[in-house]
């Protein structure tokens, strides 16, 4: 190749109107992830708009570096609102790249990519069980459980590395202390 230079890429760009997935509706929110998104800024921008009723569904799109993105979106509404049904279609982005020749003679080169892309649709809407790529709605897995009740029916959810709680009022995070050896005056604390 050190007779040829890097020419002009030509991509084919996502768009709401070449989404894979059949049942999506006519009002729909479309969120398009790249690589450089920040998560929690389009995550807060949707569930604002589920919340105020101005959408009923929301397609997640991600190609390439933006797929792990799309996925993790997706997860987090999933995880924040109970009660969406999911779609999900893999599909190909075409990429073309354009080699010039640095020698007289030599012909053009161009080279097809296909990219990996992800469309997610989450939807409050019933969807058909039977359609390809369905997900039910907040169905615990052995890699997603339903999380342990704590005595007072507060949802407990602990980081191990810095044993921090959240969803735990403070008098049964001193409850849970004591109950582990870490409260005052436990040799774990002297």
């Amino acid at each position: 190749m050190e007779n040829y230079r890097k020419g002009k890429n030509v991509e084919e760009e996502l768009s709401k109107e070449h989404i894979p997935i059949e049942m999506t509706p006519e009002n729909f929110l479309w969120m398009h992830v790249k690589g450089g998104t920040k998560v929690s800024n389009v995550v807060d921008f949707a569930e604002k708009a589920f919340k105020s009723g101005e959408y009923r569904s929301v397609v997640w799109s991600g190609c390439g570096g933006g797929v792990p993105k799309t996925i993790s979106c997706a997860e987090i509404m999933k995880r924040n609102s109970k009660e969406l049904n999911q779609v999900t279609r893999l599909a190909y982005q075409k990429i073309e790249e354009y080699w010039d020749p640095l020698l007289s003679g030599l012909d053009q080169i161009v080279v097809t990519r296909r990219i990996a892309a992800v469309h997610i649709l989450l939807t409050l809407d019933q969807i058909d069980p039977k359609a390809n790529g369905y997900q039910q709605t907040n169905v615990p897995t052995k890699f997603w459980p339903v999380p342990k009740k704590h005595e007072n029916d507060d949802y407990v959810f602990r980081n191990k590395r810095s044993n921090n709680f959240r969803g735990v009022s403070q008098q049964n995070r001193q409850k849970t202390k004591f109950q582990k050896g870490q409260g005052e005056g436990s040799k774990s604390n002297r």
